[in-house]
C-alpha cells in the first residue's frame, strides 16, 4: 500500500518538477503596435534538465482580441501551430522556435492585451508564458502626429526668421554705405 501511495505521488509531482527545468523566453519585435500593424513573436525554449523533451505544438491566445465567428475562433485571437515533426530539445540545450507573425485588429478589439503562450511537449503539463502586447491608442497617435506637425512648423518659422534677419541686415548695410563720388567745384 505504501508503495502505491509513493508511486501516485511521484507521478503527480513529476510534471511540476519537470516544468522547473525548462525555461521559455518570449520577445516581441516592437515595443508598441498600431491598429492594423504587423508583429512577430519570438519564442526560445531552454531545457536545463537531464532528460530531452520534444515540442509538439504551440498555442497562442490574445486575450482581448478573441472573437467567435460561425467558423470558430477568429485567427486574430487564437493561433495553434502544430509541428509535423516534433522539435527535440536535448539536455542542457536551447532551441529557438520559428517566429510567429500576428496582425493587430483594426476594429474595436485594437487595444493592448496579454498574449498567453502554451507549449505542449511530450511531458504531461504544458509550458506557459505570458507577454503584454501594447497597442497605440488612436487618439494618442493623432496627438503625436499633431505634435510632429507643430515641431515642423516651428522649425520652418525659425529658418524663415533667420533668412529675413539676414536680408534686413544686408539692406541696412547697403543703404548706409555712400558711394565714392567726389564733387568738383566749378569756377
Amino acid at each position: 500500500m505504501l508503495f502505491l501511495i509513493f508511486a501516485v505521488l511521484s507521478i503527480v509531482l513529476a510534471p511540476s518538477v519537470r516544468a522547473d527545468e525548462v525555461d521559455v523566453y518570449v520577445s516581441l519585435d516592437k515595443v508598441q503596435y498600431e491598429p492594423g500593424g504587423q508583429g512577430t513573436i519570438s519564442i526560445t525554449v531552454r531545457n536545463r534538465g537531464d532528460d530531452p523533451i520534444e515540442i509538439k505544438n504551440v498555442s497562442i491566445q490574445f486575450e482581448d482580441w478573441m472573437l467567435f465567428t460561425e467558423e470558430g475562433w477568429d485567427e486574430l485571437g487564437k493561433k495553434v501551430i502544430v509541428y509535423e515533426e516534433e522539435i527535440p530539445v536535448g539536455s542542457n540545450k536551447t532551441v529557438a522556435l520559428e517566429d510567429i507573425s500576428f496582425s493587430v485588429p483594426t476594429d474595436g478589439r485594437a487595444e493592448s492585451t496579454w498574449v498567453d503562450i502554451q507549449i505542449y511537449t511530450n511531458e504531461p503539463s504544458a509550458l506557459h508564458e505570458r507577454k503584454y502586447v501594447s497597442v497605440v491608442d488612436p487618439s494618442t497617435q493623432s496627438l503625436l502626429r499633431a505634435l510632429d506637425n507643430i515641431v515642423v512648423l516651428l522649425s520652418v518659422t525659425a529658418i524663415l526668421a533667420i533668412i529675413s534677419a539676414v536680408i534686413i541686415a544686408a539692406a541696412v548695410f547697403l543703404s548706409a554705405r555712400r558711394p565714392g563720388v567726389t564733387w568738383q567745384r566749378e569756377e
